[in-house]
């Protein structure tokens, strides 16, 4: 019997450290006036995004635009990261 194993590493967007990649795989929040703002940005599930800073606001990098975004924006952002 063969075993495979696998690992899908993700987290909200705050949990991250800077300069880390990854694929957005959601956006939850219970505000839909946020999901909403977010996506009217660019911001979409299966798109690349890198956090570039964490302080003194959380920057994120979607495709060619750069957002600036607050803790609770961020924590939204569900990510897989990629390139460990």
């Amino acid at each position: 019997m063969v075993y495979q194993s696998f690992s899908v590493d993700y987290s909200p967007l705050n949990y991250l450290g800077a300069k880390t990649q990854g694929v957005i795989t959601a956006i939850r929040n219970k505000d839909d006036k946020i999901v909403k703002k977010l996506l009217s940005m660019g911001v979409h599930t299966g798109m690349h995004i890198t956090l570039e800073q964490r302080f003194p606001s959380f920057v994120i990098k979607v495709g060619q635009t750069r957002i600036a975004i607050d803790k609770n924006i961020a924590s939204s952002i569900k990510v897989r990261v990629i390139g460990r």
